[in-house]
């Protein structure tokens, strides 16, 4: 057991990526905006980008291709999608020929 641990403790860290080694320990003071600098205002700006993409990584790693079957379930709700929306507009072209006949005359 104090084998594992002293392995454990004698791991390296994770090298930090570029983006913590320009930011350092730095977090955006809150109402601090009349005396910001440029750089803080470009990091206030840069740091919701950071945890965005890092949920957005999140969301992809989950993502899992669809098998046969609900591929052709997803397929069939778009195609049926698609015919319903054009018959609408079908319909709609339809209704407003002879209403604008009737405006212009």
């Amino acid at each position: 057991m104090e084998q594992r641990l002293h392995r454990r403790r004698r791991t390296r860290k994770k090298p930090k990526s570029l983006f913590n080694k320009l930011l350092g320990d730095w977090r955006p003071k809150l109402g601090a905006t009349t005396s910001c600098s440029y750089k803080q205002l470009l990091l206030n700006q840069l740091l919701p980008l950071r945890r965005f993409f890092k949920s957005s990584k999140r969301v992809v790693k989950r993502c899992t291709k669809p098998d046969r079957r609900e591929f052709r379930r997803a397929a069939l709700a778009t195609a049926v999608g698609f015919l319903i929306m054009g018959f609408l507009g079908y319909g709609i072209r339809l209704l407003h020929i002879p209403i604008t006949n009737i405006i212009m005359d």
